[in-house]
């Protein structure tokens, strides 16, 4: 494989976890009923697992916009469009179990929902794709390896993305709380 290609397409190998990662706040306003991921079940502390936000129609939003984000990105790192769906698919999938497990600390912190928790909001699901990636090798697989500096640069967008888009989706109304 080749040199890295740039910190730009570093950061736009992790786009489809970014927009799996948005994707549930962007479409939640068009699901009439949302079924929560947990069934509305408790953990063994009495605390429900993750509560009413975390639905499977987000879940399926962040799977289906990592797919068809991969799908876009095919064409700049000249892969074929199933691999890189495949890449966009487990990325949406790593960013949403990201985001679960931010909300299920959450509940056994006793934050209620929407509640900040500065960090792990903005990371969870990033450092969860990062982690998935390296294990399966999958940048090497259909990219190129990303080191270190690339991750940690992905990181500290992902921490100074988050709150901006956070704000702008206040401002559109998406969210009730601007963080």
């Amino acid at each position: 494989m080749s040199k890295t290609p740039g910190i730009i397409l570093d950061m736009l190998f992790f786009a489809p976890a970014f927009t799996a990662n948005a994707a549930p706040l962007i479409l939640k306003n068009f699901f009439k009923r949302r079924h929560p991921v947990d069934f509305g079940g408790f953990f063994i502390d009495g605390k429900r697992i993750f509560g009413d936000n975390k639905s499977w129609e987000g879940f399926m939003s962040g799977l289906l916009f990592g797919a068809l984000t991969g799908l876009a990105l095919a064409p700049l790192y000249s892969r074929t469009y199933i691999e890189f769906t495949l890449v966009g698919l487990i990325e949406g999938l790593s960013a949403m179990v990201g985001d679960l497990t931010n909300s299920f600390l959450k509940r056994r912190l006793d934050l209620r929902p929407g509640a900040p928790l500065p960090v792990l909001d903005q990371t969870s699901f990033i450092i969860v794709t990062i982690a998935l990636v390296k294990a399966l090798g999958i940048d090497s697989i259909v990219y190129t390896d990303i080191g270190v500096p690339e991750l940690m640069f992905v990181v500290l967008a992902a921490l100074v993305l988050h709150p901006i888009t956070n704000f702008i989706a206040y401002l559109l109304k998406l969210k009730e709380v601007p963080y």
